[in-house]
């Protein structure tokens, strides 16, 4: 059966056209993403790359695919403006679930506790007690970076101790137990690790850090304090700042510092 060689290069325009639209698209919510959501290491270290694969399936696979399939330039219009509109809704539909599924378990908080940076998702506060207004007092905009203070002895202590356990969360899970960077910060950069150390004792990981800094206009490099960040799919490192703010990071693998541990001065 010989082609219909116009019949294919009408059905190709109209599959170019559909995934221009739908690039512009998967732009949104990489924007949404990779600047809100899953800013930084958290990207690769909480899901960001599993929910956009989904969001490319649907956006530049399904929906230009079905284009292809059922457009045909000697239909009626009026057919093929239907034809069209029914595959837009199945993707717009698609692309919505998929974005509110993805924002549903964005990283709320990136926690510190015992040395570690925790990033914690947003279904984990869903049956907690959160006063309003105890995000705002922690910061700008989710993913909040902060403390996690040690419960007062007595009754806070006994309830965190009970609440985790029933609930089976940990302490960095516990919102009502989270403070400014600011108000532990000297604590916290005490247990960060300078670059020169990083060099000493973990030189891949320095590597990384070199070259994740020479992309970036980051601080003098003496002001910078780099921890091991926890998430849900893997690790990584996170930098702050001297004033603990968040300057992004990378994947790898690093300790937290302990007792045991190469002070991060030294």
């Amino acid at each position: 059966m010989p082609l219909n060689r116009p019949l294919l290069a009408a059905k190709f325009k109209a599959l170019l056209a559909h995934i221009a639209i739908s690039l512009v698209l998967v732009g949104i919510a990489l924007s949404l993403m990779w600047l809100r959501w899953f800013p930084g290491p958290l990207f690769a270290t909480d899901g960001g790359g599993i929910g956009l694969k989904l969001l490319l399936l649907v956006d530049l696979v399904l929906g230009p695919l079905l284009t292809f399939v059922v457009f045909n330039p000697n239909k009626a219009r009026r057919e093929t403006v239907l034809d069209l509109s029914v595959i837009a809704l199945l993707q717009l539909g698609a692309y919505g679930y998929g974005l509110w599924n993805i924002h549903s378990v964005r990283v709320q908080a990136v926690a510190f506790h015992q040395g570690v940076f925790h990033a914690v998702p947003a279904p984990l506060y869903q049956d907690q007690a959160i006063e309003p207004g105890s995000w705002q007092a922690l910061g700008p905009s989710a993913p909040y970076v902060v403390d996690v203070r040690a419960p007062a002895a007595g009754d806070e202590a006994a309830g965190v101790a009970a609440f985790a356990l029933t609930a089976g969360l940990e302490p960095y899970h516990l919102q009502f137990l989270y403070q400014p960077l600011a108000r532990a910060l000297p604590v916290i950069r005490d247990q960060g690790w300078t670059l020169t150390a990083l060099k000493a004792v973990h030189p891949q990981v320095a590597a990384s850090a070199t070259q994740w800094l020479q992309k970036r206009r980051a601080p003098p490099v003496e002001t910078l304090r780099f921890y091991r960040l926890e998430g849900y799919y893997g690790n990584a490192v996170l930098v702050l700042g001297a004033d603990g703010q968040w300057l992004g990071g990378f994947e790898g693998e690093l300790p937290g510092i302990t007792s045991s541990s190469v002070s991060p001065r030294s």
